[in-house]
């Protein structure tokens, strides 16, 4: 089970919109052991609709990266103490959009303000700080958050060792800014959206799963797809609807995803992901990503329909030309965007060497 801590109590959250927030509360979880010096300590960032549990006990109920975490494993628990929180602006845990107002002494929902990715690093820094963490021995993120992950380089030079980012760019393409654009669509213009406003009446979940069937088809490959389902169809199927296996596991995922999201959450975190820019707050690019003085590991998938090879081989470009110290490596995968979530083999070398530089 996550743990829980509330900050900004007495001090509110500037967030990069000029708004404000106060209390927040903090979702977290621990793995492994604290050494003496606290000089082991590794903070995990997940991605867009991820949680503050990455392991969980009960091998039935699996974390997002369960089969990663462990003894020996790429996250190895014998040697690291891992931290992993959920994000300021999600629905599990942390104060988002779902959250109690203390103004209003109900849900913040439309109320609810947009937040950035250099929001949600604050928020993390305070939890670390809190905790009474004096270093980061690394900061390691998939996709949404490996740009957490860059961005603790930027704000926090002299507190992290090393950054190891898995399938993400510096910046969102204008193509998958184009997808989530879609994605919002299908939720503000459900029927029962009200403007964010729906938590006490009907939710917009028709519009919440129409979002994820599009995010799922950019998580994954042509070639996966074709692998797992191909043409065939389903011996009781319907013209209009779930005709196809592969439309019967898209309807699938879209249905299974409302037990566990809020699409005020979903809305804020694909925008907080479009907006992801390393200058914000700072002159231009070069000067904020020349602050990182970390080691830089940069993995891309070279299916990627998300993040695309282009896009990782410019970020390493513009790395290196601000003086960052990076370990480039790419490679193919069948399950495209999500290989960092389930191809282990892949990855387990990579984030290793990456977190002992």
């Amino acid at each position: 089970m996550a743990k829980f801590i509330t900050l900004f109590k007495d001090s509110p959250l500037e967030l990069i919109s000029g708004e404000y927030l106060s209390p927040i509360d903090i979702a977290y979880q621990t793995y492994g052991t604290l050494n003496a010096d606290k000089s082991n300590v590794v903070l995990l960032c997940h991605a867009l609709t991820g949680d503050a549990e990455p392991y969980h006990v009960a091998p039935a109920d699996k974390g997002w990266w369960q089969d990663f975490i462990g003894s020996g494993l790429a996250f190895d628990t014998d040697r690291y103490f891992f931290i992993c929180s959920n994000v300021l602006g999600g629905c599990k845990g942390t104060t988002g959009p779902i959250s109690i107002n203390p103004k209003t002494q109900r849900p913040y929902g439309s109320e609810f303000p947009i937040i950035t990715v250099q929001d949600i690093v604050r928020v993390q820094k305070a939890l670390i700080d809190w905790l009474e963490i004096p270093h980061l021995k690394a900061v390691v993120g998939g996709s949404f958050g490996g740009m957490q992950a860059t961005q603790w380089g930027i704000f926090y030079p002299d507190f992290v060792d090393n950054i190891v980012n898995l399938c993400s760019s510096l910046t969102l393409s204008a193509e998958a800014i184009g997808f989530n654009h879609v994605m919002r669509q299908a939720i503000i213009n459900d029927p029962h959206f009200n403007n964010g406003d729906y938590y006490d009446s009907t939710p917009p979940d028709n519009g919440l799963k129409i979002a994820r069937m599009l995010g799922m088809l950019t998580y994954r490959t042509d070639v996966q797809l074709a692998k797992a389902f191909g043409r065939e169809t389903k011996q009781q199927s319907e013209i209009w609807g779930d005709h196809f296996q592969v439309e019967s596991y898209l309807s699938y995922q879209g249905v299974k995803f409302l037990d566990r999201f809020d699409a005020n959450s979903y809305l804020r975190l694909l925008r907080a992901l479009d907006l992801y820019d390393p200058a914000l707050t700072f002159d231009n690019e070069q000067q904020a990503l020349s602050r990182i003085k970390a080691n830089y590991t940069l993995v891309g998938v070279t299916s990627d329909q998300l993040f695309k090879q282009i896009d990782l081989h410019k970020s390493k470009q513009r790395l290196e030309k601000a003086g960052v110290n990076v370990d480039y490596h790419e490679f193919y995968s069948n399950f495209g965007h999500d290989a960092f979530l389930v191809d282990y083999d892949f990855f387990e070398e990579m984030i290793k060497k990456g977190i002992a530089k």
